[in-house]
């Protein structure tokens, strides 16, 4: 029954002295309508059926509320603010030792001694003694394939020639699927004037689903009065550093909230289907160029290959492209740290001692921090860096 509080379910005992008193009218006020009686069981079975009928129009009514919802239902309801997250399988790079002649085929197997098992996406083959990198995948979905740096240790099946595995970096990207329970807290998280929940949505849909964007912060203006710049109350400025502009853009409007200002240098105009247009503002990051002097001690156990990883795992820190991949590195407004560059390096096999040296003019290099001011964001690639022996 829908009433101004909104609907209240009727149930069997509810439902039998209206139907009782129906039979009555039909029947006569001495008819006997206990459940003994054919009348009466019918009656019963039809109070019955009115209450699971009820039951239904109670779950149609609460479908269309968040807190009320579940599955399918809820994922609509909140589909135009955040989307479930799905299953997701880990996945990264290991470095496996091989013998010249080996090979590593795609499906290979290799596990952590807690049983999480984890397949070769490449196939290999050594064309010298050394360490060699493989990206692999786990085989099965969620937060499982989820390992710190050296747990994946065990060769499933081995072989000759194969010598040992081990992944540098820990694997962090594998995602189980959003529980209802915990989809409507990420709603209701969300929801508000922009907030500090609601700044971090945007940062994050503009990191995570816009292709080329390395860096991205949302600054929310909450203030009464229009600032020195003009900017009203309930804005936010989101600084972003790579991705177009359309795309960068539509990814803030999914998540800015109706009656918020997305404010900043550059502004994208667009017409909804509705006829209605939009500007959304954002600011474009400054880079700072990082230049790098990598001063390393090789020992026996270093690769072949060793320099090219070596530069790989500086830019993977810094940030900016290697080998055609984009890294997003140490992000907006975050200083470059020389120690932490340098455990980087030290993560290959065969460095016995390292040390590193940064410049942002290609001048003058020390062996100290390099800092980074808001909103900019440090930036280097392999033509910026220089691996050499330490004397």
């Amino acid at each position: 029954m829908l009433t101004k509080s909104g609907f209240k379910r009727q149930r069997t005992a509810d439902y039998l002295p209206i139907i009782e008193e129906q039979a009555r009218d039909l029947y006569g006020e001495d008819a006997d309508l206990s459940d003994r009686t054919p009348v009466g069981k019918m009656i019963h079975l039809q109070a019955q059926q009115r209450a699971e009928d009820n039951e239904q129009l109670e779950m149609v009514y609460n479908a269309r509320f968040v807190d009320t919802s579940e599955g399918a239902t809820l994922e609509a309801n909140v589909k135009r603010v955040i989307t479930r997250k799905r299953w997701i399988k880990a996945n990264g790079e290991v470095i496996v030792n091989l013998d010249k002649g080996a090979k590593i085929n795609i499906g290979d197997l290799f596990r952590t001694k807690y049983n999480v098992y984890f397949k070769a996406l490449e196939a290999i083959d050594a064309v010298e003694d050394g360490n060699y990198r493989v990206d692999v995948e786990a085989l099965e979905y969620g937060a499982i394939g989820n390992v710190e740096p050296g747990d994946i240790s065990i060769i499933v099946n081995p072989q000759s020639g194969i010598n040992s595995v081990t992944n540098p970096d820990a694997f962090l990207n594998g995602q189980d699927e959003e529980t209802d329970e915990e989809l409507q807290d990420r709603y209701y998280d969300s929801l508000g004037k922009v907030g500090t929940r609601r700044v971090e949505s945007i940062e994050a849909n503009v990191l995570d689903d816009v292709e080329g964007v390395r860096a991205a912060i949302a600054i929310e203006n909450d203030t009464n009065v229009e600032d020195s710049e003009g900017r009203p109350a309930h804005s936010f400025e989101t600084v972003v550093l790579g991705g177009l502009d359309e795309d960068v853009a539509m990814a803030i409007f999914r998540k800015k909230g109706g009656g918020i200002r997305a404010y900043g240098s550059t502004v994208y105009t667009f017409t909804d289907n509705r006829g209605i247009v939009h500007e959304i503002g954002f600011t474009r990051a400054t880079t700072i160029s990082v230049y790098v002097k990598v001063y390393i001690k090789k020992g026996n156990q270093f690769p072949l290959n060793g320099d090219d990883l070596v530069i790989g795992q500086v830019v993977k820190y810094i940030g900016g492209t290697y080998d055609g991949v984009l890294h997003h590195g140490v992000g907006m407004s975050k200083d470059v740290v020389c120690t932490k560059a340098e455990a980087r390096v030290l993560s290959i096999d065969g460095v016995e001692d390292v040390r590193i040296e940064f410049s942002t003019d290609d001048i003058t290099y020390t062996p100290s921090n390099v800092s980074i001011a808001f909103p900019e964001v440090a930036e280097t690639d392999e033509s910026k860096i220089e691996v050499m022996n330490l004397v």
